[in-house]
């Protein structure tokens, strides 16, 4: 998979790192600005750092896919990149991410954003809302959403089909990976590996 050696526009990324245990090490300043624009002020670099990478992340299909990168990186001491989606309520997010190996069994990350497009804002995905007892499944990487067990659509689709534009309590979002991107990923990712 190409990767654009660390991205250029250092402007737009986020660099973080990881010890030999998965516990974060370091967070760079842009860590903080990308967590304000999300909404997640309580991210600060002492919150977060000396915390395990995988208490960040909610969905075990998502967080066995980065073990295996992680593995995988420690191993080849090569460097990895994908795209993926980190959208906010106004805003479609497409990034990439470029694992790489550091000394002692240590991985950084840079993810950067290529391209944003506004949008309507989306009540679904404000994490400050109000919520239901429901459970809505997005894909942590496209960012569509499960209107059953086969079809996933984007969230503005979702939000229509479900008929959630007017309701007080909207359902939480819990994280997992649609078909294509779980096929897609594994493929690439791993189709020296087989």
């Amino acid at each position: 998979m190409p990767v654009n050696e660390f991205m250029n526009n250092v402007d737009s990324c986020v660099t973080y790192y990881i010890d030999k245990e998965n516990r974060l090490t370091f967070v760079d300043d842009k860590w903080y600005e990308f967590a304000l624009d999300n909404k997640a002020a309580q991210l600060t670099r002492p919150v977060v750092v000396n915390k395990s990478l995988f208490s960040f992340i909610s969905d075990e299909s998502t967080i066995h896919l980065y073990k295996m990168l992680i593995e995988r990186i420690r191993k080849e001491q090569e460097t990895l990149g994908f795209a993926f989606r980190c959208d906010s309520p106004d805003r479609r997010r497409f990034m990439e991410m470029v694992l790489f190996p550091l000394s002692n069994n240590s991985v950084g990350f840079r993810s950067c954003i290529i391209k944003e497009e506004l949008r309507k804002t989306v009540a679904l995905l404000d994490a400050g809302g109000v919520r239901s007892g429901d459970l809505l499944k997005i894909c942590s990487w496209c960012k569509k959403i499960e209107l059953d067990h086969s079809v996933w659509v984007e969230v503005e689709q979702a939000v229509e089909s479900l008929g959630l534009f007017n309701v007080v309590k909207l359902p939480y979002l819990t994280h997992g990976m649609c078909p294509s991107c779980h096929d897609g990923y594994i493929q690439e990712l791993f189709k020296n590996d087989v």
